[in-house]
């Protein structure tokens, strides 16, 4: 099904930067993005010799360190001569902040190209998340207008996550405390919004792996707060937030769950009245997959 849909132009190309959890834990992600950007003529093609960006942890081990991981897949990027598209939260955090530290940092600037030569890095492309690919290329009321299935009967919250819009000492894309444009999108694709004051807390990030509890504890809360406010699911940009949420059963939870959507899977419903990744996720989505009806 989702092939028939597939459009013949290409409005974009964009360099794609996978980093670490669209090849491994969120592979459904990038199938799921690949099929909405197909749809919408948003072309991206993966950087040869990507490697990690170092997200996690480096640049609060080694700042410079930080620096130079992130800004070798973003010299890629440049040769290429395409902005750089990173669907990873994080990925996307510290590819944007070295971008214009690069930008406006000449000390800077040449320390990290002594370090990634012979590649050079100059800061000149932009660094682009999923929301801002979407609303750049595509645009809401363009969204809106080629959506083929209701999805008015489905409530649900848009969980940014921590890090996506929280940029310090520079300009975000949207308010850094409370974000509203993927719930445009959301609106876009005919699902009811939910006004929460949760979009913004922390699940646990990488904690995960040291310190299950700790994610235990702030998941739940963030999945207690939908429940209380009637949400049929969880939406969110974020690989890992996506991640901690839909691993509470395996976590310890044993109170009920809502399903926990990409925004581009959303998108898929919206579009094809189907997903590609409904076996990938922990907490089932066939309850939400099933409200999707045909216009």
């Amino acid at each position: 099904m989702f092939e028939s849909y597939t459009e013949r132009y290409t409005l974009v190309t964009l360099s794609y930067y996978p980093g670490c959890s669209l090849k491994t834990s969120s592979r459904f992600y990038e199938e799921s993005f690949k099929a909405v950007f197909s749809f919408f003529g948003i072309g991206h093609r993966e950087l040869e010799d990507w490697s990690c960006c170092g997200a996690s942890a480096a640049h609060t081990i080694d700042e410079k360190l930080g620096y130079a991981l992130a800004g070798r897949n973003l010299a890629l990027a440049e040769r290429e001569g395409n902005h750089l598209f990173a669907p990873c939260s994080a990925c996307y955090n510290r590819s944007v902040i070295t971008n214009t530290r690069v930008r406006e940092d000449g000390e800077l600037r040449e320390e990290i190209n002594k370090t990634i030569y012979p590649l050079q890095c100059t800061g000149t492309i932009e660094v682009k998340n999923i929301i801002e690919v979407l609303h750049d290329y595509v645009g809401i009321e363009a969204m809106a207008q080629r959506i083929s299935y209701d999805l008015s009967s489905i409530r649900v919250v848009p969980y940014y996550g921590c890090v996506l819009t929280r940029i310090m000492k520079m300009e975000a894309f949207d308010d850094k405390e409370d974000p509203v444009s993927m719930d445009s999108l959301i609106w876009s694709a005919g699902a009811e919004v939910v006004n929460w004051p949760y979009k913004m807390e922390c699940c646990g990030a990488s904690k995960t792996l040291t310190n299950k509890e700790m994610t235990l504890k702030l998941s739940s809360k963030i999945m207690d707060m939908a429940l209380s406010l009637g949400a049929d699911a969880v939406v969110t940009p974020c690989p890992l937030c996506q991640l901690n949420l839909d691993l509470l059963p395996y976590l310890g939870r044993n109170d009920k769950n809502l399903p926990i959507l990409f925004l581009t899977e959303l998108l898929e419903l919206a579009l094809f009245g189907e997903l590609k990744g409904t076996g990938s996720h922990i907490i089932p989505v066939d309850a939400i997959v099933k409200k999707a009806k045909k216009k």
